[in-house]
């Protein structure tokens, strides 16, 4: 682990529990060799503060902001997707400089999705891989409601259409529900991203970053984690 990510995770403002460590709590932040499971447990930590409504004052950002002028250490890459309901920042309650985070409809990635988590990987030390997909989405909804049709969206959603398809296809062919199809959906990206190489694929299999998924549910406000 580089000399940044070290200062990022022991500095003044420190990670507790997956969100902005209060100033009495800065001596509990994690250690340097903490593991994917340990800041996987650490988002989902965060999740629960989400839902409790226990938010870190907002004048600690300004605090945050001075540390990471000179470079980003995020312990975790979230790709979620475009719905405006679903803001990884606030779900996990994370500050400045603790996400990487690409959105895009229907959390599937493609090439430029996949390269900029690669991105995060391999340049700043991102260790968990998170892959959020969210109750009532609209993207798997019009892909699944395509399929059972046998039809193409229209243009560039079809596009949308090509990326999460394969994916779901075994769930409309079944009649599954659209619950069945956005898990489906998380579990097919999450694939994709565990495998591809050479970064996530080798990164993954070594063990040293954790591909992992889940779903947000819109009214409690909890991430629930696909085993």
């Amino acid at each position: 682990m580089d000399c940044n990510r070290a200062a990022f995770l022991t500095g003044s403002v420190a990670l507790v529990g997956g969100a902005l460590a209060r100033p009495a709590d800065a001596a509990t932040a994690p250690p340097t060799s903490a593991t994917p499971e340990m800041l996987l447990g650490q988002l989902m930590a965060g999740n629960k503060r989400f839902v409790d409504g226990d938010f870190p004052a907002a004048s600690r950002e300004v605090t945050k902001r001075a540390l990471v002028v000179e470079g980003q250490a995020p312990f975790a890459s979230v790709l979620s997707c475009a719905d405006s309901r679903v803001i990884p920042e606030l779900v996990f309650v994370q500050g400045i400089g603790q996400l990487f985070v690409t959105r895009v409809a229907g959390n599937y990635p493609d090439d430029l999705v996949t390269g900029s988590i690669e991105y995060a990987v391999e340049h700043l030390g991102t260790t968990i891989v998170l892959v959020l997909g969210h109750e009532r989405c609209g993207a798997v909804k019009a892909v699944y409601g395509a399929l059972k049709e046998k039809k193409d969206l229209p243009e560039h959603l079809s596009a949308i259409q090509r990326l999460i398809a394969p994916g779901i296809a075994g769930v409309v062919a079944a009649r599954g529900s659209l619950d069945a199809a956005i898990e489906a959906n998380v579990r097919a990206a999450m694939a994709a991203l565990h495998n591809s190489p050479p970064v996530i694929a080798k990164e993954a299999s070594a063990g040293r970053i954790r591909v992992a998924g889940g779903v947000y549910h819109l009214k409690s406000g909890a991430v629930k984690l696909l085993q």
